[in-house]
């Protein structure tokens, strides 16, 4: 009888509501007391020739490196036996356990100094210009920016944009401080590439970070939270998502975003997310939305109507 209540459990978990790209860019235009948005790896990753190598990208760099310091048969030989879903972190476990993090941290040098362009500047990818537009046009009302990404795309944007923002690199155990000042907060969950160290091992992002995470557990609570981009693995932001979904006092909002357009893929591989957050599904405190393009839904979201650029001209 357990085993079939479990199985029952599950089945139920798997039948959620998932809504749509015009669905998800009304309810982000129409959140006037700020959203935060949790934003992956997808959203600054190449696209067009600008952006940050992807995870498979990233493993060649690792191998290149291996192969540098005479490295590579021994690289190989261990790498070869990771799965798909651990490679990355795993690898970057390896490079460490053979030459430390001094080595991690210069591969991701050479990650995101491929983006440079000929004059030593980032190449921005569409969507987090398109992004930083959104909120610069007011069609975005952001009050945090929480990101498992090591580059700096976004603050140099911010910049180019011309909009104040506060930066932060949390790698140590830090409590946060989303109120310092009436600016945009970007906070890199696994550190930055040039503020020392990032976190890419396992045993890096598997730590439990107590201050960080009752941080961002005191932050979901109280916000519209969006999250796009991002696969869910265990780390701090997910650790503290599944402890504030269980506090049925706290009145969090979230917005999960699937790359993944098919209803039935995303029933079938979601399971165990689902079942994470099987407290916001059945208090009604989390929406689901498929087939979510962050270059999609930010160019919509950066688009001045012709009744807007009236607003913005008699304001001027």
């Amino acid at each position: 009888m357990v085993g079939e209540n479990n199985i029952r459990d599950s089945e139920k978990l798997m039948m959620v509501d998932l809504h749509n790209k015009s669905i998800l860019v009304s309810r982000l235009k129409k959140e006037k007391n700020g959203v935060t948005f949790l934003l992956g790896s997808a959203f600054s990753q190449i696209t067009n020739g600008a952006g940050i190598p992807n995870v498979d990208e990233v493993l060649k760099f690792i191998e290149d490196f291996a192969n540098e310091n005479g490295l590579l048969d021994e690289y190989c030989k261990v790498s070869q036996t990771f799965s798909p879903q651990d490679r990355y972190q795993k690898s970057f476990s390896l490079i460490a356990g053979l030459c430390g993090q001094d080595a991690i941290n210069e591969i991701i040098r050479r990650v995101v100094e491929s983006n440079f362009d000929e004059d030593g500047k980032q190449q921005i990818p569409q969507a987090v210009k398109d992004f930083v537009s959104s909120v610069k046009n007011k069609n975005l009302h952001v009050k945090n920016i929480i990101t498992t990404n090591f580059d700096t795309l976004l603050e140099e944007e911010f910049t180019n944009q011309g909009i104040h923002f506060n930066s932060f690199s949390i790698v140590a155990d830090t409590q946060l401080d989303d109120e310092i000042n009436s600016n945009i907060n970007i906070i890199h969950l696994h550190g930055i590439w040039d503020r020392g160290d990032s976190m890419h091992t396992t045993s890096q992002l598997n730590s439990v970070r107590d201050r960080t995470e009752t941080s961002l557990q005191e932050l979901i609570s109280k916000q519209t939270i969006a999250i796009l981009g991002y696969s869910g693995w265990d780390d701090s932001f997910t650790r503290s998502l599944a402890s504030t979904v269980i506090n049925n006092k706290s009145n969090y909002n979230l917005l999960w975003c699937f790359f993944e357009a098919n209803d039935a893929v995303i029933e079938k591989y979601q399971i165990a997310l689902f079942n994470k957050l099987k407290d916001a599904i059945t208090r009604g405190r989390i929406s689901f939305f498929k087939g979510i393009d962050c270059n999609d839904v930010f160019k919509e979201l950066s688009a001045v109507t012709e009744l807007k650029k009236k607003e913005m001209l008699k304001k001027s």
